[in-house]
């Protein structure tokens, strides 16, 4: 029978650990879900198809080549302007 010692935690682990280079790490961490954080889409908005909202005076689409594509609804009573690509 193997016989188990009860030892510290800190056994486990070394003793002069590379702080720096766990900074760095828990820094890129940080940095990339702060960008799939801004990225993700609210879950109506993914679901009913629908764009958010932009203020009057806001660029509303944008043109790609010879298509025009929708970046947000412009407000009621306002309509986005395909020449200006604004919300008027």
């Amino acid at each position: 029978m193997l016989k188990v010692e009860r030892g510290n935690v800190r056994d486990f682990y070394p003793k002069d650990p590379n702080l720096t280079n766990e900074k760095q790490l828990l820094g890129a961490l940080h940095d990339v879900l702060e960008k799939l954080q801004t990225k993700r889409l609210p879950f109506w908005e993914k679901k009913f198809g629908q764009v958010p909202t932009c203020d009057v005076g806001e660029q509303c689409a944008v043109r790609k080549g010879a298509r025009i594509g929708k970046m947000c609804d412009c407000p009621r009573g306002a309509f986005c302007n395909f020449f200006l690509l604004k919300c008027l």
